[in-house]
This record gives C-alpha cells, sequence and structure tokens, in this order.
C-alpha cells in the first residue's frame, strides 16, 4: 500500500496565483465580497499591498483588493469545494452596512449608525478607485519601491468622481449610501407603515415613464402631522431640502433631475454620472 504524501492533502484555498501563505491565501478569499475589505495580520495585509493585491486606503487604516485580488478571490472560491457564496446584494447581508432608504423603521444608536456609514462610503470609494478607468489628480498608485511618477501632463479622469459597477447593479442602496454618508437624514415609519420622522425616501423609479434604466427616485417624506407646505424641523420645505439631497448627489457621483408627479408633489430622479 502507498503511504499517502501529505501534499496530497490540498488546502481547498490552495490555487494557482502569486506565491501566498495560507493565511494570505485565506484572506483573499475571506476578503468581503462587496467592498473588498481584507482582514488579516498586519503583515498578511502589507505582504498582500507589496504583491498588488490589495491597498490601504481610508482614515481608518483598511485595506481594500485592487482588481488583481479581486480576481485571484474569485478563482480561490470557485477552486475551493463546496464554498457558500453570499449573495450579491450588500442589502441585508449578514455583517454588511445597510444604508436607510426611508421606509425602516427608526435606527437605534444614530450616532454609530452614522459612523458606519462614514466607513462605508469610505470602502465604496475605494472600489471606484480600484475598478476604475483613470486616476485623478494627487491619486499615487505607485506600489511599493516603484518608479517615480512622469513629469505632470493633464489630469486624468478620477474614477472616484462616478459610481462604480457595484453601485450601478444596486442604484437604491447606493443613492441611499451617498445621502446617509453626508448626513441627511433619513425618513423613517414605524411597524404599521406610519410615517414617523422626516426625511428623505430613496426607491426604485419603475413605472416612472420619465426614468432611465438605473433611475431611482428620491422624495423628501414629512412625518404624520406635519404640515410639508410650511416647511419641517430642518427649516426648509420639501423644495429646499430636495435641492440639498440633488447638490450632495452631484458631489458624490450621481445626476438628479427634479420633476412633479401626478399629485404636484416633488421627487428627484437620480441616474449615475459618466465618467468623462
Amino acid at each position: 500500500m502507498t503511504a499517502r504524501n501529505p501534499r496530497d492533502a490540498r488546502d481547498p484555498h490552495d490555487t494557482p496565483g502569486p506565491a501566498l501563505t495560507r493565511a494570505q491565501r485565506r484572506a483573499v478569499a475571506d476578503a468581503d465580497q462587496d467592498t473588498g475589505e481584507v482582514h488579516g495580520a498586519a503583515s498578511t495585509l502589507r505582504k498582500l499591498a507589496g504583491l498588488g493585491l490589495a491597498r490601504p486606503y481610508g482614515r481608518f487604516g483598511a485595506y481594500y483588493l485592487t482588481a488583481a485580488g479581486r480576481a485571484l478571490r474569485e478563482s480561490v472560491l470557485a477552486a475551493a469545494p463546496g464554498t457558500a457564496r453570499r449573495p450579491e446584494s450588500a442589502e441585508g447581508a449578514e455583517g454588511a452596512f445597510a444604508p436607510a432608504t426611508g421606509d425602516e423603521p427608526p435606527r437605534p444608536g444614530p450616532a454609530e449608525h452614522a459612523s458606519a456609514a462614514a466607513r462605508a462610503w469610505d470602502a465604496l470609494l475605494e472600489i471606484r478607485r480600484v475598478t476604475g478607468t483613470g486616476t485623478g489628480p494627487g491619486t499615487d498608485t505607485r506600489g511599493a519601491g516603484g518608479p517615480a511618477p512622469a513629469a505632470p501632463g493633464p489630469a486624468a479622469p478620477d474614477p472616484r468622481a462616478v459610481p462604480a459597477g457595484w453601485e450601478r447593479a444596486r442604484p437604491v442602496h447606493a443613492v441611499a449610501l451617498a445621502l446617509e454618508a453626508a448626513g441627511v437624514p433619513p425618513s423613517a415609519v414605524d411597524t404599521s407603515g406610519r410615517r414617523v420622522r422626516t426625511g428623505y425616501r430613496v426607491a426604485a423609479a419603475e413605472g416612472d415613464e420619465d426614468a432611465g434604466p438605473g433611475a431611482v427616485r428620491v422624495e423628501w417624506r414629512h412625518a404624520a402631522g406635519t404640515d410639508p407646505a410650511g416647511g419641517d424641523a430642518y427649516g426648509d420645505g420639501p423644495a429646499e431640502r430636495l435641492a440639498a439631497c440633488a447638490r450632495v448627489l452631484a458631489d458624490r457621483g450621481w445626476e438628479a433631475e427634479r420633476y412633479l408627479d401626478s399629485r404636484r408633489r416633488r421627487y428627484l430622479l437620480v441616474t449615475p454620472r459618466r465618467l468623462a
């Protein structure tokens, strides 16, 4: 009987690719599917960055997969037998941040939720950067020890200025995150569906004859018993608050056009801006 070689006990994460340790390969495989955030020991993260598979980003010191890292993750998961894949949508996924669309109950711990929204927005900017087609002014794309940058020329379009493919695939989630991370308050409803807080509401624009592909509808909804025409607790009426939402979205890569519905209520139709 032939003795079994220990090397035959193959790690399910061991697939063709860069020469990585088991811990490094597992960190790639376990990276967040939606944001690409990688967790692991500092030495592991630095090694992945040195190989061009991850990049540090943001004020929280997090690391995110690059396009090459995402490709490796896909091959690792495809080769691992019985690997459970998370659903593509981050909405409602365990451990994923779900921004408020305005149709949920009031969130407990608003300060903690606001902090989580800021972190999720940082992660989304990193997704835009690593999956975009260009880099903007001041973005250093050199790896560790890479060559010095060439002489300054015309600035390339900044991919962080427009929504990434991930956002275009789930625009309601992405637009709600852009608003909430900017500090715009969401509306809220109680368990009976009664609106109990004034704020934005984001929904799919299905059935709207003016809406193009991937458009979402943003409204400013008032709590029951308040007077929309007379302003709200923020000192503005729907027109002013929607104008503020439009400015926020324009700053974050979205086009927002104002409309009136059949009941003369104002709303925005929001679509992703294209990279020039």
